[in-house]
């Protein structure tokens, strides 16, 4: 009798000389089946089919399971440092980590679970690879690991043999390039660090003229101009504020890690809380633990205050600066300052499981101003688009634009929303194209999604996608902006649910949006007002009936944008999700000192 393999990432050493294997998630970022071998008997495990079945009560378990394991860490955290910070301080400086880290390891933890049950013990072969190799430096790096082929496989091979209780025969096989592309990147980004710089004289010039401002407007996503006139309506001098101190990646401390959080209590004796608090301790990034120290000092020292201000408002830097989350922790852990944020994307409001990032920020702020002018949390401040509105306008004879949405093959939230670790992602454009009538197909640009980005491991490459789709469609390479690309073309087609969105259908420009419903999940207000969108023909979950709709109005786009019941369709839609103000720095602004 044959033996089955489990393999759970695409590295011919792990399926050499087998007969048979289950493959978690098989489907390469080129759209098809990595064990390529004839002679291999193959079944796919695809995870979108598992973790479809995720429903609100096992979600909140999740949340329930999670916050147990986060108080521990808290704990832990407090004990290992020789400090006594609140609950308020740790979340802002690694709740956005946890809850991410979370959310990754219980989705490869159910997939891993389903495998047993259908397939029972599997011998699963692993690269030979020292966890140290895998330890982030900082939270952006961590989420970087998480679409990485090597973190997954090792994560679903430690997911499984929890769920097989050692049954499992785990062998480890070499693998010289194992993660070669992964240490290359790292170069690129610096491990998440910032670069370090010197202040620059005009930076020191605001400071000595203002050095204690009431209020600090930092990673606010405006102009420059327009973050004068924020500060002015705020009656505050303009300062700047970076947050780059020079940080530098600590030795990894084993002994420490190994007494670090030992599962305790009942949530995580048992299934996914034992199996995330066993996990913290190889997993969290260093700048928490070994490097913790040092970044407090060099936060401290590099943006001092003798005063709190009475607020701190930003749009980007609590999801991307280590520095300015703890100081920002420290400043409002003192009891006289506001903590707010602002939307920096879409998304938000819409889903039905709610994503991490949104979580994190909800469960941190005292105010959070959103994009539309309906609140969805109790500490929701309705107010607009916060970055500038770009102005484009359709070409009357120009080209279809279809934009793509992110390409990996492991899914890191419960909405599915960016999940195209199958083939069905593909599979839905290919039907798309194939409907299109020869004249229109020859008038199709493909955008793909951050085309002009560094490329990040697990990334599908420009080439692949063109090759995904037979190289017979023209394909832009991103060396131009997005609504520069707009400008040349009548009509764009939106593959994904996230902020081209929101922005085309605030600057009235005609799109349609095509998805699989079953892969968006929405919740139950949302889900009203996209059905409205379906209803007008800006939302399609048939490729075909997207198709035919293009055939039908192409020669005459206008018409239907501009008719009745698609201008009440986007204005309900803008209204919740995409307000445009008419100077929206004001209003900002306005909103801030009013919550004061």
């Amino acid at each position: 009798m044959k033996q089955t393999l489990l393999i759970t990432a695409p590295f011919p050493e792990l399926w050499r000389d087998s007969e048979s294997v289950v493959v978690i998630d098989g489907i390469g970022l080129d759209g098809k089946v990595f064990v390529d071998d004839p002679k291999i008997d193959v079944k796919l495990v695809k995870s979108p089919e598992i973790l479809y079945e995720v429903d609100d009560a096992e979600f909140a378990q999740f949340q329930a399971t999670s916050e147990a394991v986060f108080q521990e860490l808290i704990r832990e955290l407090n004990r290992v440092h020789g400090t006594n910070h609140s609950e308020r301080y740790w979340r802002i400086v690694c709740g956005a980590w946890f809850l991410q880290f979370a959310q990754v390891w219980y989705l490869r933890w159910k997939v891993a679970g389903e495998v047993y049950k259908q397939f029972g013990s599997l011998p699963c072969p692993r690269v030979d690879l020292d966890w140290q190799e895998l330890l982030p430096v900082t939270h952006d790096e961590a989420s970087l690991l998480y679409a990485t082929d090597i973190w997954n496989h090792v994560a679903y091979a430690e997911a499984f043999s929890f769920h097989a209780a050692n049954e499992s025969n785990c062998s480890f096989v070499s693998k010289p390039d194992r993660n070669r592309e992964l240490l290359e990147y790292r170069k690129v980004i610096n491990f998440g660090l910032p670069s370090q710089q010197e202040k620059s004289k005009l930076e020191i010039f605001l400071s000595r003229l203002s050095p204690n401002p009431k209020v600090v407007l930092a990673g606010v996503v405006q102009t420059k101009l327009a973050l004068v006139v924020m500060h002015l309506r705020l009656g505050v001098l303009p300062r700047l504020w970076r947050f780059t101190a020079k940080l530098t990646p600590q030795p990894v401390d084993e002994a420490l890690r190994s007494n670090l959080l030992k599962p305790s209590g009942l949530a995580m004796n048992s299934g996914f809380g034992q199996f995330l608090a066993s996990a913290i301790s190889s997993h969290l990034p260093t700048v928490y633990l070994e490097g913790f120290a040092d970044l407090v000092t060099q936060t401290q020292s590099n943006n001092v205050l003798t005063k709190p201000p009475k607020a701190i408002f930003t749009n980007t830097l609590l999801h991307r600066s280590e520095q300015f989350k703890v100081w920002c922790a420290t400043v409002v852990s003192q009891g006289q300052t506001k903590l707010f944020s602002g939307q920096h994307g879409g998304g938000y409001g819409v889903s039905q499981f709610r994503n991490w990032s949104e979580i994190y920020e909800h469960s941190i702020v005292d105010r959070f101003f959103s994009w539309g002018t309906v609140s969805h949390n109790e500490i929701d401040v309705p107010a607009c688009v916060q970055s500038r509105s770009v102005k484009f306008e359709p070409k009357l004879l120009g080209y279809l634009l279809v934009v793509l949405g992110p390409v990996t093959r492991q899914q890191n939230n419960f909405n599915l929303g960016n999940v195209h670790c199958n083939s069905s992602y593909y599979e839905l454009l290919k039907s798309f194209f194939a409907r299109l009538s020869p004249e229109i197909l020859n008038q199709v640009i493909v955008r793909p999604k951050n085309a002009s980005a560094v490329i990040k491991p697990a990334r599908v490459s420009l080439d692949q996608i063109s090759q995904i789709f037979d190289g017979t469609l023209s394909m832009d390479d991103g060396k131009s902006s997005l609504e520069s690309q707009f400008r040349y073309c009548r009509l764009a087609v939106v593959t994904y649910n996230e902020t081209t969105i929101p922005a085309n259908l605030m600057a009235n420009y005609p799109t349609i949006a095509l998805w699989d419903s079953k892969y968006v999940r929405l919740n139950p207000q949302a889900a009203e007002i996209y059905k409205e969108l379906e209803r007008a023909k800006i939302l399609f979950h048939s490729p075909s009936l997207a198709a035919q709709h293009i055939s039908d109005i192409w020669s005459d786009i206008d018409t239907w944008w501009n008719s009745q019941h698609v201008r009440n369709a986007r204005a309900n839609y803008c209204k919740h999700y995409a307000y445009q103000a008419k100077f929206p720095v004001l209003t900002v602004a306005s909103a801030i000192a009013d919550n004061l």
